[in-house]
């Protein structure tokens, strides 16, 4: 169990690393959109930002439940990267089929995967509407 939590922390740890590049490059696409002056008017330009910011964070899940995915084939629960990273998705998005499982030694990684998974959609779900709201913000004072 504890090598179990050992690695889950630090894959927790090492996806909130790579997760706050991904945000840091939303706050700069922002930035750079709110320094031109954009007020928000243009309805396909609020699309194409809409587009952009939503698939850098789901590129930074992909990316997250490709980590989890190495892991899991690394530590020799899972034989290829294919089946890993669909047991990954699963455990991620708390979706959980169950078709899957892991030896008692490592099971305790699905659950700290999950864990991981909510936090990040949660916290991706605060950056896309931040964003939509400064864009629906500059719309009605425009």
């Amino acid at each position: 169990m504890h090598s179990a939590l050992l690695l889950g922390t630090g894959l927790l740890l090492a996806g909130l690393l790579s997760f706050t590049v991904a945000i840091a490059i939303v706050v700069s696409l922002m930035s750079r959109v709110i320094r031109t002056g954009y007020s928000g008017e243009s309805f396909w330009k609020n699309v194409a930002i809409m587009i952009v910011i939503t698939l850098v964070m789901a590129a930074a899940h992909l990316l997250e439940i490709g980590l989890w995915a190495a892991a899991f084939q690394a530590s020799s629960q899972i034989s290829t990267f294919e089946t890993a990273f669909y047991f990954s998705a699963q455990n991620y998005t708390t979706l959980g089929y169950g078709d899957i499982v892991l030896s008692d030694r490592w099971r305790l990684l699905g659950p700290l995967e999950a864990i991981n998974g909510l936090l990040l959609f949660g916290l991706s779900t605060a950056v896309m509407f931040a964003a939509l709201s400064r864009l629906v913000s500059g719309r009605l004072h425009s």
